[in-house]
């Protein structure tokens, strides 16, 4: 990272032109998380760029502490607890920009002190329109059938960090400006930025505005279109399901690593078959690859993934109770379907990225 915020921030003799340079050097390298972290005999300063993590700077355990310090005084929190996780929101105004930034902190305890996250404001690095994800042009079309459709479920699924909430966040964008004056809400865990023309509501899955509770309510304040942060448990699934079967149309993640897995899931956590083919569009799974540039190194991500729709033939395999082989294969069948390997194998051909990528993110999917 050769940079003058770097140099400023080994150079700095106080902890608030650290934590300024800091902030600098993340926007300059399009930095998504920093990590302060306690470790024997000091802190270790990382950051995640293109979804890895990488040692920036090493401090004293006192420099490391006043850091973590700072932060909290900037978020509001308390200071003197060092025995709970707290977080919290800053607003951060840095000489290098025209406008505050919205930053998000968490403080977790540990044996060797406290360690500190700042997420950093995601609109500076995600796109915003669904054309600029660089998503497969199968997985476009369908997605745009979806927004076309007055009702039904999409669901997107993937491990943490594979650019769901990204996507999730083009789509309702496309829904405010293509359809102006819907009702459009979204429940999330937490709030990553804000949409102009959608509702979000920040929930507490382990609190009192549940996933499930807040569903609920919100299905009494006329919505039309529904974002629900995640499906973790059949409450939340059979509501998400009667709203997707009522009339609205609902996009929600879920942890699932196919969009076979994702079907086997619903049937498992007891929802009925007849309401999965009724109520459920597509599903569809991503990933992240970094993109290769034209000297051969990563810089930035692409997604690579696969949809599958709810035809005749995936819903007849879906009523008889087939197994997650069937399953799979029926959707391989489906009219233009390609899976993530098969869209990897055409990125790499195009060189956007390679085969070493490819298999540290898909693994056995390749």
């Amino acid at each position: 990272m050769p940079t003058d915020f770097l140099k400023t921030l080994k150079q700095a003799t106080d902890t608030p032109l650290r934590i300024t340079a800091m902030l600098e050097l993340a926007l300059e390298q399009q930095v998504s998380d920093i990590h302060l972290e306690p470790i024997a005999g000091g802190y270790e300063l990382r950051m995640r760029v293109d979804g890895l993590l990488s040692v920036v700077d090493t401090f004293e355990t006192t420099v490391g502490r006043s850091m973590v310090t700072r932060l909290m005084v900037m978020a509001q929190l308390l200071t003197y607890r060092q025995d709970l996780p707290q977080e919290g929101r800053m607003q951060v105004m840095l000489p290098s920009q025209s406008q505050s930034l919205d930053l998000r902190l968490s403080i977790m305890p540990t044996t060797q002190g406290m360690r500190a996250v700042v997420r950093m404001p995601a609109e500076l690095i995600q796109p915003r329109h669904l054309d600029e994800l660089g998503l497969p042009p199968g997985v476009l079309s369908v997605l745009n059938q979806f927004i076309a459709q007055q009702q039904g479920m999409l669901l997107i699924t993937g491990p943490s960090g594979s650019g769901k909430t990204t996507s999730i966040y083009a789509l309702l964008d496309e829904l405010a400006r293509q359809q102006a004056g819907q009702s459009i809400i979204a429940l999330e865990d937490p709030v990553e930025r804000d949409l102009p023309g959608v509702t979000q509501i920040q929930v507490q899955p382990f609190g009192e505005l549940t996933y499930e509770r807040a569903l609920r309510s919100v299905l009494r304040q006329d919505p039309q279109v529904l974002m629900l942060g995640e499906i973790r448990d059949h409450q939340t699934a059979a509501i998400a399901m009667g709203a997707a079967l009522s009339g609205h149309r609902l996009i929600a993640t879920f942890h699932a690593g196919t969009p076979a897995g994702a079907i086997t899931r619903l049937l498992e956590m007891d929802i009925p078959a007849y309401q999965v083919t009724s109520a459920v569009y597509a599903v569809m799974s991503q990933r992240l690859l970094r993109r290769m540039n034209d000297d051969g190194q990563y810089q930035g991500r692409l997604p690579v993934a696969e949809i599958a729709v709810m035809d005749d033939v995936l819903r007849r395999a879906v009523l008889s109770k087939a197994d997650l082989p069937t399953l799979s294969h029926a959707i391989t069948q489906q009219p233009g379907y390609l899976s993530m390997s098969e869209v990897s194998e055409q990125m790499i051909a195009a060189k956007l990225t390679d085969t070493a990528e490819v298999q540290r993110i898909l693994g056995d999917h390749s």
